[in-house]
């Protein structure tokens, strides 16, 4: 349940961060798109400024330009008058001729008389808005001040042509205000907007206005080089932004709010109904089916709690069923038993006696066949309590040395069998977590191999393969040691041991495995021992698994996969072993035979 309230938190974090994220960035984007919006239109303000600007230069340039070319401009003798009428009709407050030779020829406009006879035959020749006129160009000169003043004079000069030669020039002046070449600039000025026209050494048009904080923007007259700036007042925007900020603290307080009462109502009625279900399912595993829970929150949770009383009641009458059913099958089976080991105890008394006491060859052999027929049932019986053990202990496993429980069986069958060559490839140690009764298993597979070959020259090869030991296996038989054939495995990320069985005997019959693999016993699919079935529940108790294959050219191939352990768990407490029980001895597997010998003894 810790696990369920980890995850509903942090899909509640999760969930209310993507919310207050959107939210923030939403109002982000759009503080950016404010700011945005009002650059872009300062910037659109000085573009244009800046171009309207630079079109009234161009016009003033185009016009000193398209004077020039006139006839007229060529005739000095008539120079003043010429000069009087352009400078009516334009915005220019004077205008000079100066010859192709530098010389000022006329002067006239708006200008102190003095001034005008001072410059009246002067040589202008070094400067070089006449010397780019004189070869051709019709020029924008730098601006000039005029007498250390704020006014501000440009000079644009244009080359005068007679029969396709540069025969002067005229030099035309006009104040830069608003008035000429600025006219468009007042337009754009309001109470919240200032526009200020520099080039590299003065500033040419200002506004007396100015702000606290402003939003800038600049734009070059391409004709002069002139800078334009355009300012407009933050204080708005500013505003509008602080505004936003405000909405956004109060959107994301609001979001916060509705994700923690969310959460809350979600924790009240649905954490805590989980609760008590998960506690409920709970009394049922501890078998307390008197449990009941009580849900509320909607029909669905009502719907849920009928349903959970519903499964307690009928599981209740099933464990009892169960119950009851399982105490009739171990007082059957401890009858059945009991009384099947002393009756065929009695029947191998007689028929032993009746074999030593005949002189009649069939009813010797008869005899034979009776006292094999009684060892089977012994045997069969003997089974059937090793099973019984083996369930008891359940799942309950412990630290077990597979290599060491591999060659005690081993060497105990070659006592049992010498005629079967038994070959083994081990490890110097291989620990496995395992059920009390591995010892059954490894030594009813190992037992099968020798018993049922029927080949002339038997063999068996039993090899343990330990991911976790480093060195070689150690072999019995150096000749086969290079034919191991088992491999190590992985199951979720924990070692496996895996044992390997390889006679060259007839086989598992198929019926065998047919009953193992659909874990039950049919009429037509049945096992006739319970040998296999005794290995397939000790392997499955002890979390492993079993597989079963053919050898070439026969024979069986049996292989057993442990969960792999460390010699240190044994030492650990019983609490930490993953299903261990200290007070469970080890089967060994010595009772077994110990009540065949004396079934035996007592038959003879």
């Amino acid at each position: 349940m810790a696990r369920l309230r980890t995850k509903f938190a942090v899909v509640l974090v999760v969930v209310t961060l993507v919310l207050a994220g959107s939210v923030y960035v939403a109002l982000e984007q759009y503080k950016r798109d404010a700011v945005s919006e009002v650059n872009d239109s300062v910037d659109e303000t000085a573009t244009l400024a800046a171009g309207q600007i630079d079109s009234r230069v161009r016009d003033q340039r185009d016009y000193v330009g398209l004077v020039a070319s006139r006839p007229r401009a060529a005739q000095f003798d008539q120079s003043e008058q010429f000069l009087d009428a352009f400078l009516a009709n334009s915005r220019f407050y004077a205008a000079q001729i100066v010859a192709a030779n530098g010389t000022v020829v006329a002067f006239r406009g708006d200008i102190e008389e003095s001034n005008r006879r001072s410059v009246l035959g002067s040589d202008r020749s070094d400067r070089t808005y006449v010397r780019r006129a004189l070869y051709g160009e019709t020029y924008v000169a730098d601006v000039r001040s005029v007498n250390g003043s704020s006014e501000h004079v440009l000079l644009i000069s244009a080359p005068i042509f007679q029969d396709g030669e540069v025969e002067g020039a005229l030099v035309a002046a006009s104040f830069l205000d608003t008035q000429t070449a600025f006219d468009t600039v007042p337009p754009l000025e309001t109470s919240s907007k200032t526009v200020r026209i520099a080039d590299d050494e003065r500033t040419l048009y200002a506004s007396d206005r100015t702000f606290e904080s402003s939003v800038r923007s600049t734009a070059s007259v391409e004709t002069t080089g002139w800078t334009v700036t355009v300012a407009r007042d933050r204080s708005a925007l500013d505003e509008r932004l602080q505004t936003l900020a405000l909405f956004q603290g109060v959107e994301l307080g609001i979001v916060l709010a509705l994700m923690v009462g969310f959460g809350y109502w979600q924790y009240a009625v649905s954490l805590r109904q989980t609760e008590r279900l998960l506690g409920g399912f709970e009394a049922l595993g501890r078998g307390d089916y008197d449990y009941s829970v009580s849900l509320r929150g909607g029909s669905e949770w009502e719907q849920i709690g009928d349903g959970f009383d519903g499964l307690a009641t009928t599981l209740k009458a099933r464990e009892a069923a169960v119950r009851e059913h399982r105490q009739r099958l171990e007082v059957l089976h401890r009858v059945l038993r009991h009384n099947l080991r002393n009756e065929m105890s009695v029947v191998m008394n007689y028929a032993d006696i009746a074999a030593d006491f005949t002189t009649d060859d069939r009813v010797a052999d008869a005899m034979e066949v009776v006292l094999g027929a009684s060892r089977d049932l012994t045997r069969l019986s003997e089974k059937a309590r090793q099973i019984e053990e083996a369930i008891d202990t359940g799942r309950r496993r412990r630290p077990v040395d597979l290599t060491e429980l591999v060659e005690t069986t081993v060497a105990d069958l070659r006592e049992e069998y010498p005629d079967v060559t038994l070959v083994t490839s081990l490890p110097n140690s291989s620990w496995v977590l395992a059920s009390p009764s591995l010892r059954r298993a490894v030594e009813n597979v190992c037992e099968n191999a020798c018993e049922h070959n029927d080949d002339a020259t038997p063999r068996v090869e039993v090899s343990v393969t330990d991911p976790a030991d480093p060195e070689e296996p150690e072999t019995s038989d150096p000749a086969t040691a290079t034919e191991e054939r088992a491999i190590g495995v992985h199951d979720g990320g924990r070692e496996q041991v895996r044992l390997v069985v390889v006679d060259n005997g007839p086989g598992i019959p198929e019926r065998e495995l047919t009953a193992l693999r659909q874990g039950r016993e049919t009429e037509l699919e049945h096992a006739s021992g319970l040998g296999l079935w005794l290995t397939y529940w000790v392997v499955d108790n002890s979390g492993g698994e079993i597989e079963f294959a053919d050898a070439e050219p026969r024979g069986a191939v049996v292989t057993i996969d442990l969960p792999g352990t460390s010699p240190a768990a044994s030492d650990a407490p019983s609490s930490e072993r993953e299903g261990s029980d200290d007070a469970l001895p080890v089967d060994d597997g010595r009772s077994e035979r110990a009540e065949e010998d004396s079934g035996e003894s007592s038959s003879s």
